[in-house]
């Protein structure tokens, strides 16, 4: 599902926390009667796979609404998607409501102009309306932004790290191991084929590959992957079959600097998240490796 355009109205879409959906619904409703089309979780229909369409919806969008409340500055989900659309250098408006203050809004949010909802919501709207269609018809460039990437990692890292129940101010205690590569990648078996591709490039350029499902010991899962991250001179993620934990290990990774060999089977599909990475797709096993031994070769040089 993509946001299309009708008339010349500008596509915007509005990130809002689930607790607050009669507010938003009102202010769409708002917006509509000023001939604004705005696009919102509210669209998806019964089957759509959710997370897709919504990263697809941020993506189309020229505007992005952040109606900012004590509940969104809690929700994850709302954060993630103010935080793409900065990093896509989409235009972000803060739309303040239930009590929340400039001062309680996070560093690079509060770096946008804001427009506030109170008593007197038909002159906001009004505003933001004119804002919106100003942008749509402006010619200029877009603004680009200035967004702390390795903030966003290490702030995105610190809250998941928070709800597992580890330690945010976690310090590794491994030392690298100059000959170790940690692979991330689904156990699902149709993916064996790449992770031996992994493996066998790795013994090409006197590296060893492992996942954590090889190592044959009794221990915690998600902490046992940390200590393999941390430990590990390269890190290999397959983003194919997008399992969230993938997503989390990768983001970890990053977090701690890690030098990250990023895989992706050709007609998979990445989140907007890391688009702006780079990443090696591959369509089977075979190339695949060759691929991998160059890209080891150049990476171990770097390093």
């Amino acid at each position: 599902m993509t946001i299309k355009r009708e008339n010349s109205k500008p596509s915007v879409f509005l990130s809002y926390s689930a607790q607050d959906a009669l507010e938003a619904r009102k202010l769409e409703q708002d917006l509509a009667l000023s001939g604004i089309d705005v696009w919102s979780d509210r669209q998806l229909r019964a089957g759509d796979r959710w997370e897709q369409v919504i990263t697809e919806a941020l993506g189309s969008a020229e505007v992005i609404l952040v109606l900012v409340t004590p509940s969104s500055l809690r929700s994850q989900w709302v954060t993630r998607e103010w935080q793409t659309a900065l990093i896509s250098s989409k235009r972000v408006i803060p739309v303040l409501a239930g009590g929340v203050k400039i001062t309680d809004l996070p560093q690079d949010l509060a770096k946008h102009q804001v427009t506030f909802l109170g008593e007197d919501n038909q002159t906001a709207i009004q505003g933001l309306v004119a804002n919106i269609k100003s942008w749509s018809e402006s010619t200029e460039p877009l603004p680009a932004q200035r967004v702390d990437v390795q903030k966003i990692i290490d702030d995105t890292l610190n809250r998941t790290l928070e709800r597992l129940g580890l330690d945010t101010r976690r310090q590794s205690t491994s030392k690298i191991k100059a000959d170790y590569i940690f692979v991330v990648i689904s156990y699902d078996p149709a993916m064996d084929p790449t992770f031996d591709a992994i493996q066998s490039a790795a013994r090409r350029v006197g590296m060893r590959a492992e996942r954590v499902k090889d190592i044959k010991r009794d221990f915690p899962v998600t902490e046992k992957i940390l200590e393999q991250i941390d430990s590990a001179r390269l890190v290999v993620v397959d983003l194919t079959r997008e399992r969230p934990n993938v997503y989390f290990e990768l983001g970890y990774a990053r977090g701690k600097g890690k030098t990250v060999v990023t895989l992706l089977k050709e007609g998979s599909k990445a989140h907007v998240d890391v688009r702006g990475w780079n990443y090696l797709e591959y369509i089977d096993s075979r190339p695949l490796e060759e691929d991998l031994v160059e890209r080891f070769k150049v990476e171990l040089q770097e390093d």
